[in-house]
Protein backbone atom coordinates (compact mmCIF):
# COMPACT_ATOMS: atom_id res chain seq x y z
CA UNK A 1 0.00 0.00 0.00
CA UNK A 2 1.02 3.92 -0.87
CA UNK A 3 0.32 6.41 2.05
CA UNK A 4 0.41 9.59 1.53
CA UNK A 5 0.56 11.77 5.19
CA UNK A 6 0.54 15.09 5.35
CA UNK A 7 1.72 16.78 8.56
CA UNK A 8 3.15 20.50 9.74
CA UNK A 9 4.61 18.68 12.49
CA UNK A 10 8.05 16.23 12.15
CA UNK A 11 11.46 15.82 13.95
CA UNK A 12 12.82 18.09 14.49
CA UNK A 13 10.01 20.33 14.05
CA UNK A 14 7.85 19.76 17.34
CA UNK A 15 5.68 22.07 18.71
CA UNK A 16 2.92 19.52 20.23
CA UNK A 17 2.61 15.65 20.42
CA UNK A 18 1.77 15.22 17.42
CA UNK A 19 4.75 15.36 15.72
CA UNK A 20 6.18 12.14 17.78
CA UNK A 21 2.95 10.84 16.46
CA UNK A 22 3.40 10.86 12.85
CA UNK A 23 7.28 9.94 12.87
CA UNK A 24 6.12 6.52 15.41
CA UNK A 25 3.28 6.27 13.14
CA UNK A 26 4.89 6.05 9.79
CA UNK A 27 8.21 4.22 10.74
CA UNK A 28 6.07 1.33 12.34
CA UNK A 29 3.90 1.45 8.90
CA UNK A 30 7.14 1.18 7.28
CA UNK A 31 8.20 -1.56 9.31
CA UNK A 32 4.97 -3.70 8.30
CA UNK A 33 6.05 -3.64 4.86
CA UNK A 34 3.88 -0.56 3.90
CA UNK A 35 5.02 2.45 1.68
CA UNK A 36 4.56 5.62 3.70
CA UNK A 37 5.37 9.26 2.21
CA UNK A 38 5.55 12.09 4.32
CA UNK A 39 5.07 15.43 3.22
CA UNK A 40 6.44 18.11 5.66
CA UNK A 41 7.80 21.85 6.26
CA UNK A 42 10.91 22.69 5.05
CA UNK A 43 13.61 23.22 8.53
CA UNK A 44 16.66 24.65 8.02
CA UNK A 45 20.05 22.55 7.69
CA UNK A 46 17.52 19.31 7.03
CA UNK A 47 17.19 18.24 3.27
CA UNK A 48 14.46 18.39 1.44
CA UNK A 49 14.31 14.40 0.58
CA UNK A 50 15.68 11.39 2.86
CA UNK A 51 14.41 8.29 3.86
CA UNK A 52 14.36 7.52 7.72
CA UNK A 53 13.35 4.67 9.17
CA UNK A 54 12.31 3.01 5.69
CA UNK A 55 9.92 6.47 5.61
CA UNK A 56 10.09 8.42 2.61
CA UNK A 57 10.29 12.58 4.12
CA UNK A 58 9.84 15.42 1.55
CA UNK A 59 10.36 19.27 3.20
CA UNK A 60 9.01 21.98 1.22
CA UNK A 61 7.78 25.52 1.65
CA UNK A 62 9.83 27.80 4.16
CA UNK A 63 10.56 26.70 7.37
CA UNK A 64 7.90 27.97 10.07
CA UNK A 65 8.23 30.66 12.63
CA UNK A 66 7.12 32.46 15.80
CA UNK A 67 5.85 35.62 14.95
CA UNK A 68 5.11 35.74 11.57
CA UNK A 69 1.80 35.68 9.25
CA UNK A 70 0.90 32.29 10.53
CA UNK A 71 -2.62 32.60 8.22
CA UNK A 72 -0.47 33.17 5.08
CA UNK A 73 2.39 30.84 6.13
CA UNK A 74 -0.41 27.82 6.33
CA UNK A 75 -1.96 28.81 2.98
CA UNK A 76 1.52 28.81 1.07
CA UNK A 77 2.87 25.51 3.06
CA UNK A 78 -0.08 23.56 1.69
CA UNK A 79 0.26 25.16 -2.02
CA UNK A 80 3.79 24.24 -2.11
CA UNK A 81 2.74 20.49 -0.41
CA UNK A 82 0.04 20.23 -3.11
CA UNK A 83 2.57 20.57 -5.62
CA UNK A 84 5.38 18.09 -4.24
CA UNK A 85 2.46 15.20 -4.60
CA UNK A 86 1.23 15.53 -8.04
CA UNK A 87 4.73 15.57 -9.09
CA UNK A 88 5.20 12.27 -6.46
CA UNK A 89 2.11 10.66 -7.60
CA UNK A 90 3.67 10.23 -10.78
CA UNK A 91 6.63 9.10 -9.80
CA UNK A 92 5.16 5.94 -7.39
CA UNK A 93 2.64 5.23 -10.15
CA UNK A 94 -0.65 6.57 -7.71
CA UNK A 95 -1.36 7.05 -4.43
CA UNK A 96 -3.92 4.47 -2.31
CA UNK A 97 -4.85 6.85 0.48
CA UNK A 98 -4.52 9.97 1.97
CA UNK A 99 -3.51 10.41 5.74
CA UNK A 100 -3.99 14.35 6.71
CA UNK A 101 -3.23 14.92 10.55
CA UNK A 102 -4.99 17.81 11.93
CA UNK A 103 -6.19 20.98 10.15
CA UNK A 104 -2.98 22.83 9.33
CA UNK A 105 -2.77 20.56 6.58
CA UNK A 106 -6.64 20.05 5.91
CA UNK A 107 -6.67 21.73 2.56
CA UNK A 108 -3.81 19.85 0.85
CA UNK A 109 -5.41 16.76 2.19
CA UNK A 110 -8.81 17.48 0.73
CA UNK A 111 -7.59 18.36 -2.55
CA UNK A 112 -5.37 15.93 -3.19
CA UNK A 113 -7.82 13.02 -2.51
CA UNK A 114 -10.30 14.42 -4.67
CA UNK A 115 -7.24 15.51 -7.64
CA UNK A 116 -6.48 11.60 -7.28
CA UNK A 117 -9.84 10.60 -6.85
CA UNK A 118 -8.37 8.19 -3.75
CA UNK A 119 -9.84 7.83 -0.21
CA UNK A 120 -8.92 10.52 2.43
CA UNK A 121 -8.26 9.80 6.26
CA UNK A 122 -8.16 12.39 9.08
CA UNK A 123 -6.81 12.23 12.29
CA UNK A 124 -8.15 15.01 14.38
CA UNK A 125 -5.64 15.57 17.26
CA UNK A 126 -7.38 18.30 18.81
CA UNK A 127 -9.82 20.95 18.25
CA UNK A 128 -9.69 24.80 18.14
CA UNK A 129 -12.42 24.91 20.44
CA UNK A 130 -10.94 22.44 22.97
CA UNK A 131 -7.52 24.22 22.61
CA UNK A 132 -8.91 27.69 23.85
CA UNK A 133 -11.87 26.24 25.77
CA UNK A 134 -14.53 27.74 23.33
CA UNK A 135 -14.46 29.72 20.18
CA UNK A 136 -13.34 33.22 20.85
CA UNK A 137 -12.66 35.28 17.86
CA UNK A 138 -12.70 34.97 14.22
CA UNK A 139 -9.06 33.50 13.58
CA UNK A 140 -10.77 30.71 16.12
CA UNK A 141 -14.00 30.74 14.06
CA UNK A 142 -12.04 30.29 10.70
CA UNK A 143 -9.89 27.32 12.03
CA UNK A 144 -13.24 25.55 13.72
CA UNK A 145 -15.04 25.86 10.00
CA UNK A 146 -11.25 24.37 8.55
CA UNK A 147 -11.69 21.49 11.19
CA UNK A 148 -15.42 20.92 10.02
CA UNK A 149 -14.85 20.58 6.40
CA UNK A 150 -11.97 18.18 7.25
CA UNK A 151 -13.82 15.82 9.69
CA UNK A 152 -17.16 16.43 6.89
CA UNK A 153 -15.11 15.40 3.91
CA UNK A 154 -12.95 12.49 4.95
CA UNK A 155 -14.04 9.47 4.39
CA UNK A 156 -13.17 8.59 7.88
CA UNK A 157 -11.76 10.02 10.87
CA UNK A 158 -9.60 8.60 13.20
CA UNK A 159 -9.13 9.86 16.99
CA UNK A 160 -7.36 9.03 20.00
CA UNK A 161 -10.02 8.67 22.44
CA UNK A 162 -13.45 7.96 23.20
CA UNK A 163 -13.53 11.75 24.59
CA UNK A 164 -12.29 13.20 20.86
CA UNK A 165 -14.61 11.10 19.25
CA UNK A 166 -17.30 12.32 21.04
CA UNK A 167 -16.31 15.91 20.55
CA UNK A 168 -15.82 15.42 16.82
CA UNK A 169 -19.35 14.49 16.71
CA UNK A 170 -20.92 17.23 18.49
CA UNK A 171 -18.87 20.04 17.59
CA UNK A 172 -18.94 18.90 13.41
CA UNK A 173 -21.72 16.49 13.41
CA UNK A 174 -20.29 13.50 11.89
CA UNK A 175 -21.87 10.48 12.50
CA UNK A 176 -20.45 8.51 14.98
CA UNK A 177 -20.18 5.28 13.11
CA UNK A 178 -17.56 7.31 10.31
CA UNK A 179 -14.89 7.82 13.54
CA UNK A 180 -12.66 5.31 14.47
CA UNK A 181 -10.70 5.17 17.74
CA UNK A 182 -7.26 4.17 17.61
CA UNK A 183 -4.82 5.45 20.60
CA UNK A 184 -1.66 6.88 20.09
CA UNK A 185 1.24 5.09 21.59
CA UNK A 186 4.80 5.27 23.18
CA UNK A 187 7.83 3.41 22.09
CA UNK A 188 9.80 3.08 25.38
CA UNK A 189 13.04 2.38 23.96
CA UNK A 190 13.50 6.18 22.71
CA UNK A 191 13.16 6.84 26.47
CA UNK A 192 16.39 4.77 27.30
CA UNK A 193 19.24 7.43 25.94
CA UNK A 194 20.65 9.55 28.81
CA UNK A 195 23.15 12.54 27.86
CA UNK A 196 26.99 12.02 28.81
CA UNK A 197 26.84 14.97 30.06
CA UNK A 198 23.17 16.40 31.32
CA UNK A 199 22.32 20.01 30.87
CA UNK A 200 20.62 19.88 34.32
CA UNK A 201 22.79 19.08 37.81
CA UNK A 202 20.16 17.80 39.95
CA UNK A 203 21.86 16.69 42.97
CA UNK A 204 21.44 13.07 44.90
CA UNK A 205 18.90 14.57 47.69
CA UNK A 206 16.59 16.71 44.71
CA UNK A 207 12.61 15.01 45.15
CA UNK A 208 12.47 15.50 41.30
CA UNK A 209 8.29 17.14 40.58
CA UNK A 210 8.21 17.60 36.29
CA UNK A 211 5.83 18.29 34.04
CA UNK A 212 6.61 18.52 30.13
CA UNK A 213 4.50 19.96 27.93
CA UNK A 214 3.64 23.27 25.90
CA UNK A 215 2.98 26.19 28.56
CA UNK A 216 -0.24 26.83 27.13
CA UNK A 217 -3.67 27.98 29.24
CA UNK A 218 -5.22 24.46 28.95
CA UNK A 219 -2.02 22.68 30.30
CA UNK A 220 -3.09 23.82 33.81
CA UNK A 221 0.58 24.42 34.73
CA UNK A 222 -0.21 27.64 36.95
CA UNK A 223 -2.41 24.85 39.02
CA UNK A 224 1.10 22.91 40.08
CA UNK A 225 3.37 26.14 40.17
CA UNK A 226 0.16 27.30 42.68
CA UNK A 227 0.59 23.91 44.49
CA UNK A 228 4.01 24.11 45.02
CA UNK A 229 4.02 25.87 48.27
CA UNK A 230 2.05 22.93 49.86
CA UNK A 231 4.69 20.78 48.59
CA UNK A 232 7.67 22.78 49.78
CA UNK A 233 6.63 23.36 52.97
CA UNK A 234 6.49 19.02 53.60
CA UNK A 235 8.79 18.36 51.08
CA UNK A 236 11.50 21.32 51.38
CA UNK A 237 13.52 18.83 49.13
CA UNK A 238 11.19 19.64 46.36
CA UNK A 239 12.52 21.00 42.96
CA UNK A 240 10.07 21.37 39.93
CA UNK A 241 11.11 21.19 36.54
CA UNK A 242 8.84 22.55 34.00
CA UNK A 243 10.01 21.30 30.45
CA UNK A 244 8.75 22.98 27.41
CA UNK A 245 8.09 26.32 25.32
CA UNK A 246 4.94 28.65 25.14
CA UNK A 247 3.30 31.94 25.44
CA UNK A 248 2.47 31.53 29.10
CA UNK A 249 6.29 31.41 30.16
CA UNK A 250 6.78 34.56 31.21
CA UNK A 251 3.61 34.55 33.16
CA UNK A 252 3.98 31.07 34.74
CA UNK A 253 7.65 32.41 35.71
CA UNK A 254 5.94 35.73 37.55
CA UNK A 255 4.09 33.22 39.24
CA UNK A 256 6.64 31.19 40.58
CA UNK A 257 8.40 34.87 41.69
CA UNK A 258 5.34 36.36 43.49
CA UNK A 259 5.29 32.85 45.51
CA UNK A 260 8.67 33.08 46.48
CA UNK A 261 9.65 29.87 45.25
CA UNK A 262 11.67 31.04 42.13
CA UNK A 263 14.37 29.10 43.75
CA UNK A 264 12.79 25.82 43.50
CA UNK A 265 10.99 26.10 40.12
CA UNK A 266 12.97 25.76 37.00
CA UNK A 267 12.30 26.49 33.63
CA UNK A 268 14.41 23.90 31.01
CA UNK A 269 12.49 26.05 27.92
CA UNK A 270 13.54 23.11 24.86
CA UNK A 271 14.55 20.57 26.41
CA UNK A 272 16.36 18.04 24.15
CA UNK A 273 15.20 13.92 24.04
CA UNK A 274 18.05 12.76 26.43
CA UNK A 275 17.88 15.64 28.71
CA UNK A 276 14.18 15.09 28.60
CA UNK A 277 15.16 11.33 29.26
CA UNK A 278 17.59 12.15 32.18
CA UNK A 279 14.98 14.53 33.96
CA UNK A 280 12.20 11.61 34.07
CA UNK A 281 14.79 9.30 35.37
CA UNK A 282 15.56 11.63 38.09
CA UNK A 283 11.69 12.02 38.88
CA UNK A 284 10.03 11.39 41.47
CA UNK A 285 6.64 11.93 40.22
CA UNK A 286 5.31 13.86 37.09
CA UNK A 287 2.24 15.73 36.55
CA UNK A 288 0.31 17.08 33.53
CA UNK A 289 -2.87 18.91 35.36
CA UNK A 290 -4.42 19.44 32.44
CA UNK A 291 -8.06 21.27 31.81
CA UNK A 292 -8.42 19.63 28.26
CA UNK A 293 -6.89 17.15 26.94
CA UNK A 294 -7.68 14.54 23.79
CA UNK A 295 -5.19 12.23 24.57
CA UNK A 296 -2.17 13.34 26.71
CA UNK A 297 1.23 11.12 25.11
CA UNK A 298 2.63 12.70 27.66
CA UNK A 299 1.45 10.63 30.34
CA UNK A 300 2.28 7.49 28.71
CA UNK A 301 6.04 8.72 28.23
CA UNK A 302 6.55 9.24 31.74
CA UNK A 303 5.37 5.77 32.39
CA UNK A 304 7.53 4.63 30.23
CA UNK A 305 10.00 6.03 32.25
CA UNK A 306 8.93 3.73 35.04
CA UNK A 307 7.88 7.73 36.19
CA UNK A 308 4.95 7.80 38.75
CA UNK A 309 2.08 9.89 37.00
CA UNK A 310 -0.70 12.57 38.30
CA UNK A 311 -2.89 13.58 36.12
CA UNK A 312 -6.57 15.84 35.26
CA UNK A 313 -9.48 13.59 35.20
CA UNK A 314 -10.22 15.01 31.78
CA UNK A 315 -10.28 13.93 28.40
CA UNK A 316 -8.01 11.18 27.15
CA UNK A 317 -5.80 11.47 30.12
CA UNK A 318 -8.75 10.25 32.16
CA UNK A 319 -9.33 6.77 30.09
CA UNK A 320 -5.46 6.29 30.21
CA UNK A 321 -4.98 6.39 33.80
CA UNK A 322 -7.10 4.11 36.27
CA UNK A 323 -6.95 5.93 39.52
CA UNK A 324 -4.38 5.02 41.67
CA UNK A 325 -4.12 1.40 39.74
CA UNK A 326 -1.53 3.14 37.17
CA UNK A 327 -1.12 6.72 38.12
CA UNK A 328 -3.45 9.22 40.37
CA UNK A 329 -6.10 11.20 39.19
CA UNK A 330 -7.15 15.06 40.62
CA UNK A 331 -9.75 17.49 39.63
CA UNK A 332 -8.97 20.01 37.29
CA UNK A 333 -8.25 22.99 38.74
CA UNK A 334 -7.87 22.03 42.54
CA UNK A 335 -4.78 23.18 43.98
CA UNK A 336 -5.21 21.58 47.22
CA UNK A 337 -5.99 18.14 45.73
CA UNK A 338 -2.92 18.28 43.79
CA UNK A 339 -0.67 19.11 46.40
CA UNK A 340 -2.13 16.79 48.50
CA UNK A 341 -1.27 14.11 45.26
CA UNK A 342 2.35 15.34 45.10
CA UNK A 343 2.68 14.74 48.60
CA UNK A 344 1.59 11.16 48.71
CA UNK A 345 4.02 10.28 46.31
CA UNK A 346 7.07 11.91 47.60
CA UNK A 347 6.51 10.58 51.36
CA UNK A 348 5.09 6.84 50.24
CA UNK A 349 7.67 5.55 48.43
CA UNK A 350 5.95 2.17 48.58
CA UNK A 351 2.52 3.26 46.81
CA UNK A 352 5.13 4.89 43.70
CA UNK A 353 6.88 1.95 43.23
CA UNK A 354 3.76 0.33 42.66
CA UNK A 355 2.46 3.09 40.35
CA UNK A 356 5.51 2.86 38.44
CA UNK A 357 5.48 -0.93 37.26
CA UNK A 358 1.58 -0.81 36.92
CA UNK A 359 1.97 1.90 34.51
CA UNK A 360 4.90 0.84 32.62
CA UNK A 361 2.81 -2.02 32.07
CA UNK A 362 -0.12 -0.24 30.95
CA UNK A 363 2.18 1.38 28.31
CA UNK A 364 3.40 -2.30 27.33
CA UNK A 365 0.28 -4.30 26.95
CA UNK A 366 -2.12 -1.24 25.54
CA UNK A 367 -0.11 1.60 23.89
CA UNK A 368 2.14 -0.39 21.64
CA UNK A 369 2.95 1.40 18.21
CA UNK A 370 2.99 -2.55 16.42
CA UNK A 371 -0.79 -2.57 17.41
CA UNK A 372 -1.62 0.83 16.66
CA UNK A 373 0.08 0.84 12.75
CA UNK A 374 -1.90 -2.65 12.02
CA UNK A 375 -4.97 -0.77 13.60
CA UNK A 376 -4.67 1.81 11.49
CA UNK A 377 -3.77 -0.49 8.33
CA UNK A 378 -7.20 -1.48 8.80
CA UNK A 379 -8.96 2.12 8.47
CA UNK A 380 -6.86 2.27 5.09
CA UNK A 381 -8.18 -1.26 3.65
CA UNK A 382 -11.90 -0.08 4.62
CA UNK A 383 -11.61 3.35 2.99
CA UNK A 384 -10.35 2.02 -0.25
CA UNK A 385 -12.43 -0.99 -0.01
CA UNK A 386 -15.49 1.30 0.22
CA UNK A 387 -14.13 3.86 -2.64
CA UNK A 388 -13.47 1.03 -5.16
CA UNK A 389 -17.60 0.07 -4.37
CA UNK A 390 -18.53 2.86 -4.88
CA UNK A 391 -16.41 3.46 -7.76
CA UNK A 392 -17.82 0.12 -9.78
CA UNK A 393 -21.59 0.82 -8.67
CA UNK A 394 -21.25 4.21 -11.06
Amino acid sequence: MKVLMFSWEYPPHMVGGLGQHVFDLSRFLAAQGETVHIITPHVDTYPDYWIENGVHVHRVGLAAREGEDFKSWTFTFNSEAIREAVRLNGMVGGFDVVHAHDWLVAYAGRSLAKIFEIPLVATIHATEHGRNLGIHNRIQMEINEIEKNLALESDLVICCSNYMQEEVCNLFGRARGDLRIIPNGVDPDLFTSLPDEPRFKIKEEDKVVCFMGRLVPEKGVWQLIECFPQVLEKEPRAVLYIGGRGPQKMQLEKLSRDLGIADRVIFTGFIAKQDRNYVYDRAKVAVFPSLYEPFGIVALEAMATYTPVIVGDVGGLAEIVDNRKNGVKVTPGNVDELAQAIIELLMDTEFANHLQETGYETVKSVYGWNVIAQNTLEVYREVIQSKNRLLVEA
